[in-house]
């Protein structure tokens, strides 16, 4: 037996045991912070969703392997992990006003497969949250991520390597893990079709987040002239073409399904010097009839990105020609916040730059948000971006005034309103890291003199804010 496949065999052992405290568990997680008395749901903002990747979502403590980072990783976790960090995730949820989670790489032979995926589903399910699989088109392996299954895409283009995408040098597309379908060829649509169908014939899902890919588009001469304008990592002529058959396949069997089609861009109109727009960048001039095309209805979310239009980067200008329209669907805005994506830290407290994607958002139109996830509520900067999402758009708080939500939410766990604009301005020394040092000596008096669940809130403050400081010389 090799030491790799005996550790695996300790991590599963590990998963088997803490999986059976897992009431346990969440019954203590309930208990740190009570669900507000408003619903959410009632005011400008309708929709809150969570965006995760499997291999990157911690929410079952103490266990190894998860990664911090990355969209094509392996599942290193204990196969028990993944039941366990999405049912911990998926309570929280419905206690806390987030109707929707995204799972990419849902379904994977490392984690159990269809039989885990249903699991998930059922406790979704169970808690009026819709899970939501996400399904590359072109690539990021189509709804079955990793594995031995005919609805795998790296397994259906393996089969019909005439089927692969051809990149700007005339090689096929067809490394591990980033298999990449040519989108013109109708066996790929098919296949698109056939496998959407068969997911939702055989999981309980709420929806899908759909993509085409964003790192590469097929240069073969069938794409080529097809497409009447240029591409970057992605095209908006793909997405046209691929949202509306993929759309009508899910719809033909579950007619309620949430659908979100990502656009990889922000809605403000392009404006720089590129032939076509980057990730995260604004929308080119052909990107409205190309809208045009997309699947309408009232389960149809258009997704967009704002990290370079909010706090803390406000790179560019979001002018009221970044408007949407929510006359034929709804639209949804996302950023990276608590990741180590997009120049942000993993699990950072990020709530007052969310108050700010919030209130923009609104005011342009949007009725849904959606942030990252992956970090347990149990590291504090992750738990008050929780709160933040669920508070800011709210009838409790319509405007996303983050005054309010330091009020009454982030006061009553932080000491009182005064600690909790102390507990934010700390967060911000990493910009200007010579004042560490002397504000965790005030930290860590208020650690001292505060009852447990408070002072925990602190400590993980403290430890975050001398992680950055910290020296091996110094010990």
């Amino acid at each position: 037996m090799s030491a790799y496949t005996r550790r695996q065999m300790l991590y599963t052992s590990v998963a088997t045991a803490v999986g059976a405290m897992t009431p346990m568990r969440l019954a203590a997680a309930d208990s740190l912070v009570a669900p507000r008395a408003a619903a959410p749901n009632e005011g400008p903002i309708k929709t809150r969703m969570f965006w995760t990747w499997d291999h990157s979502t911690e929410w079952a403590l103490n266990l190894p392997g998860a990664h911090t980072m990355g969209a094509a990783n392996e599942y290193s976790r204990p196969s028990g992990a993944f039941l366990a960090d999405y049912t911990d995730l998926l309570k929280w949820c419905a206690h806390h006003g987030v109707d929707a989670v995204v799972v990419w790489g849902l379904l994977r032979d490392s984690h159990g497969g269809l039989d885990a995926a249903k699991k998930v589903a059922d406790v979704a399910s169970s808690k009026g949250v819709r899970l939501l699989c996400g399904v590359g088109l072109n690539a990021y392996g189509g709804v079955y991520y990793e594995g031995d299954s005919p609805h795998s895409l790296e397994h259906h283009l393996a089969s019909h390597p005439e089927l692969i995408a051809i990149d700007q040098a005339g090689k096929k597309m067809s490394e591990p893990h980033s298999y990449v379908a040519c989108p013109s060829r109708r066996e790929n649509q098919e296949f698109a079709a056939e496998s959407l169908e068969w997911l939702f014939k055989n999981l309980p899902l709420g929806g899908v987040q759909m993509e085409t890919g964003d790192y590469t588009v097929c240069r073969c001469d069938l794409c080529q002239k097809r497409r009447k304008h240029p591409s970057s990592g992605f095209s908006w002529e793909d997405m046209a073409l691929m949202y509306p058959i993929a759309a009508e396949a899910i719809h033909s069997v579950s007619p309620d399904a949430w659908i979100v089609c990502e656009t990889y861009s922000h809605p403000e109109p392009y404006s720089g010097s590129k032939a076509a727009p980057e990730f995260g960048e604004g929308k080119p001039p052909w990107a409205d009839e190309c809208l045009q095309q997309f699947p309408k209805g009232k389960g149809i979310f258009v997704q967009w990105v704002c990290d370079d239009y909010v706090k803390p980067r406000q790179l560019k200008p979001w002018t009221k020609a970044g408007t949407v329209s929510s006359s034929d669907r709804h639209n949804i805005m996302r950023a990276h916040f608590g990741t180590y994506w997009a120049g942000h830290l993993r699990g950072e407290l990020s709530a007052d730059w969310i108050a700010d994607m919030v209130e923009r958002s609104i005011t342009h139109g949007f009725d849904a948000v959606s942030i990252f996830g992956e970090v347990s509520p149990f590291d504090t900067g992750a738990e008050l971006n929780y709160l933040a999402l669920q508070d800011f758009g709210s009838t409790a708080n319509p405007k996303a005034d983050l005054e309010v939500f330091l009020r009454t939410v982030a006061a009553p766990l932080l000491g009182g309103e005064k600690y909790a604009h102390d507990y934010f301005r700390y967060a911000r020394l990493l910009d200007d890291r010579r004042q560490i040092a002397s504000a965790l000596q005030e930290i860590y008096k208020r650690c001292a003199a505060s009852p447990p669940d408070i002072a925990r809130r602190w400590v993980w403050l403290a430890n975050y804010l001398a992680s950055f400081i910290y020296s091996t010389s110094s010990t």
